[in-house]
Order: C-alpha cells, then structure tokens, then sequence
C-alpha cells in the first residue's frame, strides 16, 4: 500500500469523525466558542481542499479513492467552513 492510500483514508476517516461529531458543545467563554466555530470552519476547509486535490483513480482495486473525489462532498464541506466561519463573527459580535 502506498503512502497516497494512506493519507487519503486518513483524510476519509478524519471527515467521518468531524461529521458525526457534531454535538451539541458547552462553552465556558465566548473566547472559547470563537475559537471553537474558527477551528471548526478550517477543519472544514482543510477538508474540502484534501477533496480538490486528490486526483480521480479508476482503477477499480482502487475505488475508495475515486468516490473520495466527489465534488458534492467538497462542497458540502465549503457549506459547513462558511457555516462556521458565519457563527464565528456572530459570536464576535455579541461579544462587543
């Protein structure tokens, strides 16, 4: 298995956490829920480029790596990046 294959479900992996982990969060600061939706937002956006830039495969052993090129995902993650980049300066905001 090649390093590419590696970081690739790496990156498949790590998204599937981020996903289904979206709980509800308690803050103790608004300091702390500013940094929090910033984190969160380029998680997000770290995501959507590791879609952009892994190539398309079609070598059918390899079809894993075909469907995490998928650009309704890319974009699902740029959604949840501008999501969390909006409640980030809401958040600024209510804090002056």
């Amino acid at each position: 298995m090649s390093t590419k294959f590696y970081s690739v479900t790496f990156l498949y992996s790590l998204s599937i956490f981020f996903t289904f982990s979206c709980g509800k969060k308690e803050f103790l600061t608004i300091e702390q829920k500013i940094e929090f939706y910033q984190s969160r937002a380029k998680t997000y956006q770290a995501l959507a480029n590791a879609q952009r830039l892994s190539p398309p495969y079609s070598d059918k052993k390899l079809s894993i790596k075909s469907k995490l090129n998928n650009q309704p995902m890319r974009m699902i993650y740029l959604k949840e990046a501008k999501k969390y980049q909006e409640l980030a300066e809401i958040a600024k905001i209510k804090d002056k």
